[in-house]
């Protein structure tokens, strides 16, 4: 075979490859970080599907949708480019869960500005499947549509330590007066779900306070010695943030007087 001919077989065969990858592997519009009623929504592939979970606490009517409910479910690509999914309800009397309602998703450009429709059928009338059209039109709609903006891509890197908290530096001298607070802030993208924080294996207090996770580390009165900080956070998204400081104490220094002769 003439090298022409070899580099045009390798080429019918690359474009073969290229048509025939999975639609999985393709990167779709609904993944991204979008507003939602005064809040941020994650959208992104759960096996064959996409899921929409909450990041930043969103507020449909009465009620509240905290940070790490999947709000939206069994997101599914359409034939017409638009997709269909679940939305979560409440009962507004107590904010408890009630069924999901059929819902429409659709990325539209207009102006130059990128945003997500999303249209709403009651839980009550299951038969009901609203859709949008490619203008943004809706039909068989009965609880209204939401316009989302674009926040930010998803995070393509797993998130470090220095991205949800800033720590005092590690001491090379003693750090035995050093009292200070922790308070993580939630990564780009995505929201802390928990977090562990030890002094040497020993479990510190962490308690929500203000919508951050908060601790305080305190060296004072420490035995002398090296002691480590160990932060593990998880993220509603399912990733983990980890990293170790290392202080040094320096104790109390005793002062032993002089002995006379005996």
């Amino acid at each position: 075979m003439t090298p022409l001919c070899l580099r045009t077989a390798l080429c019918a065969l690359a474009l073969t490859l290229l048509a025939a990858a999975p639609a999985a592997a393709q990167t779709s519009q609904m993944e991204g970080v979008w507003t939602f009623s005064g809040g941020q929504i994650a959208v992104d592939r759960q096996g064959d599907a996409f899921v929409g979970t909450v990041v930043r606490p969103t507020q449909l009517s009465e009620c509240v949708h905290e940070t790490g409910e999947q709000i939206w479910t069994d997101i599914r690509l359409q034939g017409d480019g638009s997709y269909w999914g679940k939305h979560q309800y409440f009962q507004t009397s107590d904010c408890s869960f009630i069924d999901r309602g059929n819902t429409a998703y659709r990325v539209l450009n207009r102006g130059g500005q990128t945003f997500l429709r999303v249209c709403f059928s009651k839980p009550e009338t299951p038969e009901l499947q609203p859709k949008i059209a490619e203008d943004g039109s809706n039909t068989d709609t009965n609880d209204g549509c939401r316009d989302s903006e674009f926040v930010s891509p998803l995070p393509s890197t797993p998130p470090k330590l220095s991205d949800i908290v800033t720590l005092p530096k590690e001491t090379k001298g003693c750090a035995s007066r050093r009292k200070f607070a922790i308070r993580l802030k939630e990564p780009p993208g995505d929201a802390l779900k928990a977090a562990v924080i030890t002094l040497n294996r020993k479990k510190l207090n962490v308690v929500k306070r203000n919508g951050r996770l908060t601790s305080t580390v305190d060296l004072r009165g420490l035995p002398r010695g090296r002691y480590a900080l160990k932060i593990v956070a998880t993220t509603v998204r399912g990733r983990s943030i980890s990293g170790t400081r290392r202080y040094r104490t320096c104790g109390k220094v005793r002062r032993i007087g002089r002995v006379g002769p005996i």
